[in-house]
């Protein structure tokens, strides 16, 4: 009944074939995960490039800039989100979270600005972007290394800005802040 030409496989052959196997979709839904949030990234590296930039030349309008900014920038997130679910075919549960989370932050830093009461813009803007930064390294520990590297690397160089850069901390923020999260956006594309 035995057929001499079957080969049985081992316990341990199965359970290794099981890890490769298991490794390998880890590694795909890691990649998949990046190449989804590349354009969120590309689009975010704009809005600080240009909101840092603007408010370099402009100072007194940093304010309205970034108002407009990141307004625009939420709406094109969300537009984003809605064209991918769209083209996927899902619903349009996330299009509602990623509302819900632009109206969430935007409490959370009122409220964080009304307890503590930044004295400067630079002030302000550097806990924005440490925020945005520890958001990036807490999300990279389930989404992936690329988002760990480019919230930490965010948050060190906005730090360096803060303290070493007060005198060009705008153009500074606009050049490395906008340029990480624009290269991480290239670097989670390229899967």
């Amino acid at each position: 009944m035995n057929n001499p030409k079957q080969s049985s496989i081992g316990l341990e052959e199965a359970r290794q074939a099981l890890n490769t196997v298991q490794a390998a979709t880890q590694r795909g839904t890691t990649l998949y995960r990046y190449r989804q949030a590349s354009p969120y990234f590309l689009l975010w590296g704009a809005v600080w490039a240009l909101g840092y930039g603007l408010s370099d030349l402009w100072p007194a309008q940093a304010g309205w800039i970034w108002l407009t900014l990141d307004g625009t920038g939420a709406l094109a997130t969300i537009l984003i989100t809605k064209a991918d679910r769209v083209r996927r075919g899902s619903g349009q549960a996330m299009t509602w979270r990623i509302a819900g989370l632009v109206l969430a932050l935007l409490v959370f830093f009122v409220a964080a600005f009304l307890v503590m009461a930044p004295q400067t813009g630079r002030q302000v803007s550097t806990f924005i972007t440490l925020t945005v930064a520890l958001a990036y390294t807490v999300a990279g520990l389930w989404a992936g290394q690329r988002w760990i590297v480019s919230g930490v690397a965010v948050g060190a160089l906005s730090l360096i800005g803060y303290f070493h850069i007060p005198a060009h901390f705008n153009a500074w923020m606009g050049l490395v802040g906008g340029g990480v999260l624009m290269l991480s956006g290239v670097w989670l594309r390229r899967v």
